[in-house]
């Protein structure tokens, strides 16, 4: 995934922040910069000075500079248009002539909040270069202005629908968070207070082909997040519940591998294809269980279950206790939302906390 950081000009980051923060993304591996000239709160004689600079940085770094433009501040930012590094995201009010010419000149990105289908097809129709065309939602920093969960998997599903590729903004909850009301950017208004971890990861499970962090400053963990994001495999934490102590650093190292879901879906419970064990070590030291299933969950079969001893299996809804299955672990509250978002042959792994 070609996920990065946000970076502004004449805020509440000094320029010597800005090109630290630029750095330490570029040592973890991200590759984009979110940028924009649109912002009214900016100090507009610091902000030019340090804009320049934010620019030289990133491409120095090897950064591509994600910049948002409208209309009215393409031709005043047309200069920083001659680098290749530099992808405008075109915010609303061009239209689809503007876009498709744009289009066969350089790689672009359109809104993917607003986007709709009478303009993407319109711009089949202009004939415009699909293969230079991506797309990148809106933050929203005004509570319960994000965007619903349901509208963002519709806008994402018809942006792929054209072959666009679809990024999102993650706020940053432990950093810095930008002015001027500094309660978070995110797209999607039910993450917005929680840690960016977990949104970068809900994001993902979502089927967003890359994402940012939005805010000022966000901390190095948090950058570290968005570097360490995969975006074939669903990363689920969860916590060890067995009792027996010898037994929990065999049952976390058992658990510890990715995992794909089988190719048939269940409403109940989503089964590891590849978790048999079919030597029974983990299966024969497992005794009976007659605890209740639960959602979230994570079981391990014992050898009462004969061949499908050792199959790994996350519960979905509560079901009975069985003495052929033992709970071993518990996906944390938080993350058991992204189990519904492990379908037909997907990779996940279990990271404990």
């Amino acid at each position: 995934m070609q996920n990065g950081i946000s970076v502004y000009a004449g805020l509440n980051t000094s320029i010597e922040e800005n090109i630290a923060l630029i750095e330490t993304a570029a040592s973890l591996g991200l590759t984009r910069i979110f940028t924009s000239v649109t912002i009214p709160e900016a100090n507009s004689t610091e902000g030019s000075n340090e804009f320049a600079t934010i620019l030289a940085t990133g491409i120095a770094n090897g950064f591509e500079i994600i910049l948002d433009i409208t209309p009215e501040t393409l031709s005043t930012f047309d200069f920083a248009l001659d680098f290749e590094e530099i992808t405008p995201r075109l915010d609303d009010g061009f239209n689809p002539m503007q876009i498709a010419a744009l289009s066969h000149i350089r790689r672009i990105m359109l809104n993917a909040s607003t986007v709709n289908k009478a303009l993407l097809v319109a711009l089949v129709d202009l004939n415009a270069d699909f293969s230079n065309i991506s797309a990148l939602h809106n933050f929203y920093p005004q509570l319960y202005t994000g965007l619903d969960i349901s509208y963002y998997k519709a806008q994402n599903q018809l942006l792929n629908n054209f072959g666009i590729s679809t990024g999102a903004f993650a706020a940053s909850l432990n950093g810095r968070r930008r002015p001027p009301l500094m309660e978070g950017l995110p797209t999607i208004e039910f993450t917005r207070n929680f840690p960016t971890d977990f949104t970068a990861r809900y994001l993902q499970a979502l089927g967003t082909d890359f994402v940012i962090v939005s805010d000022s400053l966000p901390t190095q963990e948090e950058c570290t997040t968005i570097a360490t994001l995969n975006s074939d495999t669903i990363v689920l934490e969860a916590s060890i519940t067995i009792d027996d102590k010898l037994l929990q650093p065999q049952i976390v190292s058992y658990l510890s591998k990715t995992f794909v879901a089988r190719t048939e879906i269940s409403p109940c419970i989503i089964r590891a294809a590849n978790s048999r064990d079919s030597k029974n070590s983990i299966a024969t030291k497992l005794i009976n269980n007659l605890t209740p299933r639960k959602p979230g969950d994570i079981t391990i079969n014992n050898t009462n279950f004969g061949r499908y001893a050792g199959e790994v299996q996350v519960v979905k809804l509560d079901l009975p206790a069985d003495p052929r299955v033992n709970t071993v672990a518990q996906v944390t509250n938080l993350d058991t939302i992204l189990l519904e978002s492990i379908g037909s042959n997907q990779a996940f792994t279990i990271r404990f906390v």
